[in-house]
């Protein structure tokens, strides 16, 4: 087996919860896989009190004390994030025999989160979905545009 070690890229919409689907299709029946779901927290959502990075927000500017404080909000956006997926998803994972665990990083860009992630983890190939917002949306910067460029792995987008 080639790919065997899944990272699927996860914000909770509609494509990525196919691109979960798509992802224990190719490996959920397998004891040594691993499917890694993803949420990537962006940088200006800590600390504006949003529960979750799975919901839309605009870009806010803030400003820290000290890093202790950036760390602990981060922190608690990470917790709020794993504990919305595992709610969002509860019950859909249990039939998997492969290991599956919910991971979170904060980034600047999603692409950037999901690439480093994916290569710090050495994944065998990532999974996301894809909008289909068309080639003009494409090359002003999707997300899974980007991650077709950046990542060292192989990638599949699903629709």
């Amino acid at each position: 087996m080639l790919y065997k070690d899944l990272l699927v890229a996860y914000d909770g919409s509609e494509p990525s919860q196919e691109a979960l689907v798509v992802a224990k299709d190719m490996v959920g029946d397998m004891p040594d896989a691993s499917i890694c779901i993803l949420a990537v927290i962006p940088l200006g959502a800590v600390g504006v009190g949003v529960e979750s990075p799975i919901e839309p927000i605009g870009s806010v500017q803030q400003i820290f004390p000290d890093m202790e404080t950036y760390e602990a909000l981060l922190a608690n956006a990470k917790e709020s994030t794993v504990k919305s997926i595992e709610e969002q998803l509860e019950g859909q994972l249990d039939d998997l025999a492969c290991k599956v665990s919910i991971e979170t990083v904060a980034a600047s860009k999603p692409a950037n989160g999901i690439c480093e992630f994916a290569e710090d983890n050495s994944v065998d190939m990532i999974v996301m979905g894809c909008r289909g917002l068309g080639a003009l949306r494409s090359m002003l910067g999707s997300v899974s545009y980007s991650v077709l460029h950046e990542a060292t792995c192989p990638v599949v987008t699903v629709k």
